[in-house]
Order: structure tokens, then C-alpha cells, then sequence
């Protein structure tokens, strides 16, 4: 080796101590004087085999790491401004791919307003010039106003301030609303926009909204749950509202928002619901063309409804139907300009009525 000085460890403690701080850091040990003949070659005990089985797809298994770090902290920064925290219980740095490999993992994102969401997960990934975490296994995100979301994948993209979850990872969400409510969905996949608080379920979405305290008198038409279910949903978590939309490129038919609701079943083609506090909206649902309502309090008494619009008025415990509105009685049929549903006395008001039939069924 000539008189060349090498020195490994102290060039080891001083990458990792950067690495806290900072991405621009030089992971491999190198010579301290320049070599003309290549790199040096790494000490053994320089090297680490994470030999435990891995779930990310795709990833070298038996792949000697440069580095194997215990209780692992580190910093993303750009232009001054932290992005995100990780800290693992092991991690392993690949110089060559610039990549990070850790298990027993626990993120903590920040957003513009500096407020944290927080994610935990078996192992995660990232790499060095991109920036981008990827979080695979029992993944738990937990944002700033409680809301939490369940995975087994989850990618983070800094710069976008947005979280992304493939279509084929199913995703479980639930939060504790206001005025004694609980909002949970399962999807298939989820982007969620950290900034705009905009999260869009992408497929197969159910939504469950659940009182969790008794009715009130101002809030009585407001049921124990209501399940509604739809190709796509928008939740705007600042002014908590979902909006329910079904995939274009289905066939008519069933092109159909679905609303379930004890003693009553409803379909539209769009759905949107607020959740906010019960006692300051009129409309906490309103479902769009195409409506149709049946009531299943009696099974020996068909009752259904159709129109363009259906408003959900909790403040009177009713349901106003409008835009050509029609009322199916057995073989009664009454139709007008708007026509109420009175849920609890089961009374039907028809405002201007212009025909009215009696059939044989």
C-alpha cells in the first residue's frame, strides 16, 4: 500500500453525523491522500449484510451495504427548509445507488404551515438526489388534526407536499369530526395534498359517517349512519366536504352513487356530503341526477321517490325533492314542483302538483 495513510473510522463517524444534517455528504471512505491507482479498497468490518427478508419489491437481496447504522436519525433539506425526519431503528446506506434502506421506521413530515404528519412503517427507502420516501409494511399515518391513515405502502414526494398511494394498496381512514362524529373510507389507492388538505380517494371507495353521541332535537334527522359508496371520492378536509363521483366509462346503468341509510336506500349519480357541524347546515347531503329514494321501513308498502335533486334537510328532518320530482305509493303515483319527505311522521307534502294517478300496479 506504500505510505499511503488510510483512515476509515473517523471518516465513518463524520459521514454519519453529517447525514443528520444534511444530503450533501459523501457516504464512502476514501483515501486520505489522493491514489492514482483507483479508489481504496473498503475495510471489512466496514461492511454490513442486512440479511433479513425485505418487503420492497424488487430490492437485492444478500446486498452488502457500505454502512449499517443503529438507531438511525436523518434530515431532508431543501433550500433551508426541513421536509422531512426519519429516524429507524437500523438502516443501511448503498453508496453507489445513493440509497437508504431502513427498518423500524418512524417519519415525521412537515408541511408548509410547519405542522407534522407522522408515519411509521416496517421498512422505507429513499434515495439520496431524489428526495422522494417510500414507506412499505403496516404503514400508519397519523396527520396534524387526527386523522389517520392505514396502508401497506405509502410514498411521500416533498416537493409536492403530497402523499401518494397506489390503486392496488387498499386504504383505511378514520378521524374524529366535530360535534360528535366519526368519518372513516376504505379505497383502492389515495393521493392526498398536504397543503390544500385535498385528499381524492381513487377506487372503490366506502365512506361511513357515524354519530357517536345521542340526536339532539336540531340534529334528529341526521341518521346513526349513513354509507355511502362511489368509483371516486374528493374530501376537502378545511371545509369538510366529500364529494362522490362515479367513473365515466362505466356503463350507464351502473353509473349509480350508492347512499345507505337504517329504513332507507337511496342512488344518484353524484353524492356531497357535509360533515362539518350538524347544527349549522341545512343540507348536510344533496344527491344529483338521476335520484331515486326507496324507503324499507315497510316491507309490505313500497314508497319510493325519484327526481333530479335530493336535498337532506336536517334542520326539519325532511328530505326536499326538486327538479321534476315523482312519488310512488304502491300504485299512487303524485308528481309537482317540489315534493317533501317528512321522515318522521312519514308524511309527503306536494307543493303545485300537476297530475296524480291510481293504478293497478
Amino acid at each position: 500500500m506504500g505510505n499511503r495513510r488510510k483512515k476509515f473510522r473517523p471518516l465513518l463517524l463524520i459521514a454519519i453525523g453529517a447525514v443528520i444534517v444534511t444530503e450533501i455528504v459523501a457516504l464512502s471512505p476514501s483515501n486520505l491522500e489522493e491514489s492514482k491507482s483507483g479508489p481504496a479498497a473498503v475495510e471489512p468490518e466496514a461492511l454490513m449484510l442486512d440479511s433479513e427478508p425485505s418487503l420492497i419489491p424488487g430490492f437485492p437481496q444478500k446486498k452488502i451495504a457500505e454502512y449499517g447504522v443503529e438507531d438511525f436519525r436523518f434530515v431532508s433539506v431543501q433550500n433551508g427548509i426541513k421536509q422531512w425526519r426519519i429516524e429507524a431503528k437500523r438502516a443501511f446506506l448503498y453508496n453507489p445507488e445513493r440509497l437508504v434502506h431502513s427498518r423500524k421506521m418512524k417519519a415525521f413530515l412537515y408541511d408548509p404551515e410547519g405542522k407534522i404528519t407522522t408515519i411509521t412503517g416496517d421498512e422505507s427507502k429513499y434515495f439520496l438526489n431524489h428526495r422522494d420516501l417510500e414507506v412499505f409494511g403496516n404503514v400508519k399515518t397519523l396527520f396534524p388534526d387526527g386523522f389517520e391513515l392505514d396502508s401497506d405502502y405509502l410514498r411521500y414526494k416533498p416537493e409536492q407536499h403530497k402523499i401518494e398511494i397506489p390503486k392496488k394498496y387498499r386504504v383505511h381512514g378514520i378521524g374524529q369530526e366535530n360535534a360528535g362524529k366519526s368519518l372513516q373510507f376504505f379505497s383502492k389507492g389515495l393521493d392526498y395534498w398536504m397543503s390544500e388538505s385535498l385528499i381524492l380517494l381513487n377506487e372503490a371507495v366506502r365512506v361511513t359517517l357515524s354519530r357517536i353521541d345521542s340526536k339532539e332535537p336540531t340534529t334528529g334527522g341526521i341518521p346513526d349512519s349513513t354509507v355511502i359508496e362511489s368509483d371516486q371520492c374528493l374530501i376537502n378536509r378545511k371545509l369538510n366536504l366529500a364529494k362522490f363521483t362515479m367513473n365515466p366509462r362505466r356503463p350507464m346503468e351502473t353509473r349509480f352513487v350508492h347512499i345507505s341509510q337504517p329504513r332507507l336506500l337511496s342512488r344518484s349519480r353524484k353524492v356531497d356530503l357535509s360533515y362539518g357541524d350538524f347544527s349549522a347546515i341545512l343540507q348536510y347531503m344533496t344527491a344529483y341526477e338521476d335520484v331515486l329514494i326507496k324507503d324499507t321501513s315497510n316491507p309490505k308498502s313500497l314508497r319510493y321517490a325519484t327526481g333530479g335533486r335530493a336535498d337532506f334537510d336536517n334542520r326539519r328532518d325532511v328530505i326536499v325533492m326538486t327538479q321534476f320530482p315523482q312519488v310512488y305509493q304502491d300504485q299512487d303515483t303524485v308528481t309537482g314542483d317540489l315534493i317533501t319527505i317528512h321522515r318522521d311522521t312519514d308524511i309527503v307534502n306536494v307543493e303545485h302538483s300537476n297530475a296524480f294517478s291510481q293504478g293497478t300496479k
